[in-house]
């Protein structure tokens, strides 16, 4: 049976990614690129952004991949089925998709680095609930190190005069580079996508691996249908509350900060506002209200609309109007993801109403299921 909290925190993450992923869909080599003078709206947005968004979504992520393996693991020990040529099989399949995806439309592909942080959990499966807890903060704890020094590095080595700013020659010189050119585009997105993965050890895929152990520990102890006890979510909210305002301190407290800085710091309180958000999910999905059961509709047909995100995105802002990011401020990409948010809940609830699995969700069973029964 399927969890309707779990499928509203999916929806939540796939409608909630988009905001921080639409200026790379229009450039993945720039991404957002800052006006001189900064506008005030940007400055405003961005911080909101540091609070709200950055890094929340795809923490949100990686605690829902974690809690998935559980259930997965769960069903395939009540069938009698091996769990771990069953799991590799949905995870090799989807790292396929993932490849695809990450190379042929968006660089920013989150599925081949879940995928292998999957396949390393797998083993863990087999672990009590304590040590679920353990590793989870283990991982966690070796992550965020590795990604504060990382970003205390950015900090002191960072040469803002090496910043690209709209309106310079250089910016106009890359953008025309990449707008019109499918394959340079391509390379760009191959090269991005694989050295994420490639590169992963050096720097997020301890906190990932830590946040998908965190989401089997949260499963099996019954968070996802209960919640936090109340002591607990004040702790939680608490260390939400002091990790944000310390990440955040750099952006008020400094005058120009080189914008790569902002979602590696914003990712360690990232943490602990997702849990939040988990949390308060959780409590309303108790209530079955209307605006629970849309969430939920996007939750359960996540993998088909993150991949149309990517071609919509991508057909919109690199070629049906490549114009939009050159003058565009975060006020408008934001105000194009409220659109499209609407656009996607409709869209899921509509297919729902005929369909019980999205396109891909239904191609990528077959696979996988075809791909177990062979090795079996």
């Amino acid at each position: 049976m399927r969890s309707t909290s779990i499928d509203a925190l999916r929806g939540i993450a796939i409608l909630g990614i988009l905001f921080m992923n639409i200026p790379f869909h229009a450039n993945m080599l720039l991404g957002y690129v800052s006006f001189e003078p900064m506008l005030t709206s940007d400055k405003l947005i961005t911080l909101l952004y540091s609070i709200f968004a950055d890094g929340r979504f795809r923490t949100l992520f990686c605690l829902l991949f974690g809690a998935g393996l559980a259930i997965q693991y769960e069903s395939c020990i009540t069938k009698g089925i091996d769990t771990t040529v069953f799991l590799k099989s949905r995870l090799h399949w989807l790292m396929f998709f993932g490849l695809i995806h990450g190379v042929f439309i968006f660089g920013g592909d989150i599925l081949m680095l879940y995928s292998l942080s999957g396949l390393l959990l797998i083993r863990g499966l087999t672990l009590d609930t304590e040590a679920l807890l353990q590793k989870a903060r283990k991982f966690l704890i070796i992550g965020c190190t590795i990604i504060l020094l990382i970003a205390a590095a950015t900090l002191i080595f960072a040469d803002m005069s090496e910043q690209v700013l709209r309106g310079t020659q250089e910016y106009k010189e890359s953008v025309a580079l990449w707008q019109g050119n499918y394959w340079y585009q391509t390379m760009i997105h191959a090269g991005f996508s694989l050295g994420i993965v490639i590169a992963s050890p050096l720097f997020i895929l301890w906190q990932t691996l830590g946040l998908m152990y965190l989401g089997c520990y949260l499963y099996r102890v019954g968070f996802f249908t209960q919640g936090f006890s109340q002591p607990a979510f004040i702790k939680v909210a608490s260390l939400a509350l002091i990790s944000t305002a310390l990440c955040i301190a750099p952006q008020i407290l400094m005058d120009n900060i080189a914008s790569e800085i902002i979602p590696l710091i914003s990712s360690l309180s990232a943490v602990f506002m997702a849990l939040v958000y988990a949390h308060v999910v959780v409590k309303l999905c108790q209530t079955k209200s209307t605006a629970v059961n849309a969430l939920a509709a996007i939750g359960k047909v996540a993998f088909s609309l993150y991949i149309m995100q990517s071609i919509f995105m991508g057909l919109l802002l690199r070629w049906i109007m490549p114009e939009f990011s050159i003058t565009a401020s975060h006020v408008d990409y934001l105000l194009l993801v409220l659109v499209y948010a609407v656009i996607q809940i409709l869209m899921a609830t509509l297919y729902l109403r005929k369909y019980e699995q999205g396109p891909l969700e239904l191609l990528w069973r077959m696979l996988y299921n075809k791909g177990f029964k062979k090795k079996r």
